[in-house]
């Protein structure tokens, strides 16, 4: 303990071993020779002495150098460890074991650079999950780790030799492919991605099943890095996430084009937003056989310093896609609302939100807000539902929708969002009114259809025990046919084309006198 203390490092202590060794043996050498011979010191010579003096040192500094380089070794020996350790944890995904991003980047560089080799053009696949999320909102974290971890161990296991796998981040995974194949063999490789994802996944309380969407791109001679060729396959995938079921498309130049015009569109959003460009214009909504006014349609509005009056088909696209849309709508929302206050009652208000606020975790509370400050009664709001809905949709919506019901808010559901919907799922919702959208059944039947297919639809509500409503009326036999087929109430450009917040009171003044044609 004290030669440690004083001596702390290793070879500071083999050092004094060695010195200690190297002075004992010449110690016993000179002591021998002197008992054995004359008893004196005379026969040692100068030589002798140095030897003896010197071995002490000799000894102690070869220890030292012994007990230096075994040190370096062993640390040498631990540092390559800890690298191969390190390397691995760098580009390994911890929750999959998959490749990662670096690894990714690593492997993409090496194939660009080629270093004389042929350039090989190897295919890229980005995979997106579907209803990842609304798996990790229901289930649980645990669940979504499960599913992503199945996930990895199926592609692993389905092109393992053939392919390298990376998982990227989140719900997204890359396939790299080798050599140099023809689009149809990457249509095929792209097949057998999405084939894996035919069978449920097992998870923590059962299964669930899910899919994907694939965007597909090459490594491209002219490519200067990885980020290039994810932009390429991510606009792709873009475009494959907006078809249904599982999916993969190509990237093509066009896709670039569309991108650039998105980005310009929510920067013009962004700036109108900023400016307050955007107004409200109401439409009538008629009882189909009373002729009064029983409210309004809200609708959005947006007056472009170039464009002039744009209608929100024009633009609630790109606004839906982007968190402009809560900000837009929940103003469009407590603005329609105060509007409506100033109605007299029964008189209701119908606002169809963007799907980004049906799915906000905030949007009851929200429209709760509303009708508070507002001091509006809550069966005069309508909200209407007029996108077509996935499955993942309604798992986020339905709490959403209950809770308006729950709240006194009446729920409508129009056009596609009723289409999308199992006549089970339409039952579980229980709405208070199907709206039947006359401009989309003439733009896909034609009009000279449109009016049989209305009588069929309101039959149909009726059927369900709905009341149903009627959208886009725009000719006298369309008015005739929804009012004989028992449709509840009526609006369109037949009846009033949408009207400024300031010439409401006027007309609801007169709305009692005469037909329910040309109200305004």
């Amino acid at each position: 303990m004290m030669l440690r203390t004083f001596l702390p490092k290793p070879e500071q202590r083999f050092a004094a071993a060695g010195t200690a060794l190297g002075a004992l043996f010449p110690a016993i050498w000179l002591t021998t020779e002197t008992l054995f011979t004359d008893g004196s010191f005379a026969h040692w010579n100068v030589s002798g002495a140095l030897a003896a003096g010197v071995m002490p040192f000799v000894a102690g500094a070869s220890f030292y150098r012994w007990s230096y380089s075994r040190r370096l070794e062993r640390e040498l020996k631990a540092a390559r460890r800890a690298e191969r350790r390190l390397r691995n944890e760098v580009h390994r995904d911890r929750l999959t074991g998959l490749e990662n991003r670096s690894a990714l980047e690593a492997d993409v560089l090496r194939a660009l650079r080629s270093d004389g080799a042929p350039f090989e053009r190897r295919p890229l696949l980005l995979i997106d999950l579907d209803r990842f999320k609304a798996i990790n909102d229901t289930m649980g974290h645990d669940a979504g780790d499960r599913l992503l971890n199945g996930i990895g161990t199926r592609l692993r296991r389905a092109f393992a030799g053939e392919a390298t796998v990376y998982r990227l981040g989140g719900d997204e995974f890359v396939l790299l492919g080798p050599g140099s194949p023809s689009d149809g063999e990457v249509a095929t490789l792209a097949g057998r991605v999405k084939a894996l994802f035919d069978a449920p996944f097992d998870l923590v309380d059962g299964q669930a099943a899910s899919g994907c969407s694939i965007g597909v791109t090459f490594l491209e001679q002219g490519d200067l890095s990885t980020g290039a060729v994810l932009k390429r396959a991510d606009l792709a995938l873009y475009e494959a996430k907006e078809m249904r079921g599982n999916s993969h498309v190509f990237y093509a130049p066009h896709l670039a084009q569309a991108a650039k015009m998105r980005a310009e569109a929510e920067r013009d959003l962004a700036r109108a937003v900023a400016q307050r460009e955007f107004f409200l214009e109401y439409v009538p909504i008629a009882g189909a056989a009373s002729n009064v006014i029983r409210g309004f349609e809200v609708l959005l509005r947006w007056l472009h310093p170039i464009r002039g009056v744009i209608g929100t088909e024009a633009f609630a696209e790109p606004l839906d896609q982007g968190a402009l849309a809560l900000t837009v709508g929940n103003w469009a929302l407590r603005q329609s609302c105060r509007q409506a206050a100033s109605w007299p009652s029964p008189v209701g208000l119908t606002v169809a939100p963007f799907a980004l606020q049906l799915r906000d975790r905030d949007f009851l509370s929200h429209v709760k807000t509303c009708l508070e400050e507002a001091d509006l009664a809550p069966g005069r709001l309508t909200i209407e539902v007029s996108e077509a809905l996935s499955t993942a949709d309604m798992a986020l919506m339905c709490e959403n929708l209950h809770g308006l019901r729950a709240l006194g808010v009446r729920v409508a559901l129009s056009g596609g969002a009723a289409a999308s919907l199992p006549l089970n799922l339409v039952g579980e919702l229980q709405p208070d009114q199907l709206t039947v959208d006359l401009p989309a059944i003439r733009d896909v039947h034609g009009s000279e259809r449109s009016v049989a297919l209305l009588a069929c639809l309101v039959k149909t509500g009726q059927v369900l025990r709905l009341p149903m409503a009627v959208r886009g009326i725009a000719r006298e036999s369309e008015m005739d046919c929804a009012r004989t087929a028992g449709a509840v109430e009526v609006w369109g450009p037949w009846i009033s084309p949408a009207l400024p917040a300031r010439d409401l009171p006027a007309l609801l003044d007169n709305s009692g006198d005469g037909d329910a044609r040309r109200l305004a």
